[in-house]
């Protein structure tokens, strides 16, 4: 295993902060890192804006991530969203389902795009929300074709002997599809979006009431849409 290095060390850091104010000490313990060693990281962070001290010596996000997360938004909308919209408003017209897209995010899917369905009872995906890679149709097709090493530090942190024949089984297939694992009463059909390399750029999923989904052709309705949208960045590109 390669050794971690300070980089390393800061942003996981950094992610720990994001989930809420802590205090140095509680940030050290989580990380598992010398106290001492997280007060330098820390204050680095701090020179750079990325964290600020907070009331009772807790460590926020500093305004400068702010800065960042609207030019990584507004990227993501130019390079990403705005060419998958079309193919996903096309296939939520096709499923009469919701329609999501979601990108990988340390150990977590996070949504970037939802299209939602014209039904009285549909599903609402509010977009950077965050659910565990390992759960869920949307979040085990980018599990699936994560490089190595990442995947690698998936399965060490989920530490189910299961989940790597899973997700070898939805990559020989191109597909995933689950029912019930993040909401209850939903299934979801998912497939990856990839580049001409074969490497994941992200992954698209329909979701529904699992009454509905039932429904035959639903992988082959999402693989086309996702291969759609592989065209339109191409073109891009």
């Amino acid at each position: 295993m390669a050794a971690v290095g300070p980089l390393e060390r800061a942003v996981e850091l950094l992610a720990r902060v994001a989930d809420g104010d802590a205090t140095v000490a509680t940030l050290a313990s989580d990380a598992g890192l010398p106290t001492s060693t997280a007060y330098r990281l820390l204050a680095t962070l701090e020179r750079h804006g990325l964290v600020q001290r907070g009331a009772g010596r807790t460590v926020a996000l500093g305004t400068r991530v702010v800065a960042f997360g609207r030019a990584a938004e507004a990227s993501l909308n130019e390079r990403l969203v705005a060419p998958a919209a079309p193919p996903m408003e096309r296939l939520s017209r096709e499923l009469g389902e919701t329609v999501i897209l979601t990108a990988p995010c340390g150990l977590e899917a996070i949504v970037l795009h939802a299209v939602e369905a014209d039904q009285a009872v549909r599903l609402t995906y509010t977009a950077y929300r965050r659910a565990p890679m390992h759960l869920g149709a949307s979040g085990k097709v980018l599990a699936a074709y994560l490089d190595r090493d990442e995947r690698e530090r998936l399965l060490d942190a989920v530490g189910d002997p299961g989940l790597a024949p899973a997700l070898d089984a939805i990559r020989a297939r191109g597909w995933a599809a689950t029912t019930g694992e993040v909401d209850r009463g939903v299934s979801a059909v998912a497939a990856p979006v990839l580049d001409a390399g074969g490497r994941l750029i992200c992954g698209l999923s329909a979701a529904g009431p699992s009454e509905r989904m039932a429904a035959r052709g639903l992988p082959a309705a999402v693989t086309a849409a996702a291969r759609d949208i592989e065209t339109s960045l191409a073109a891009r590109a």
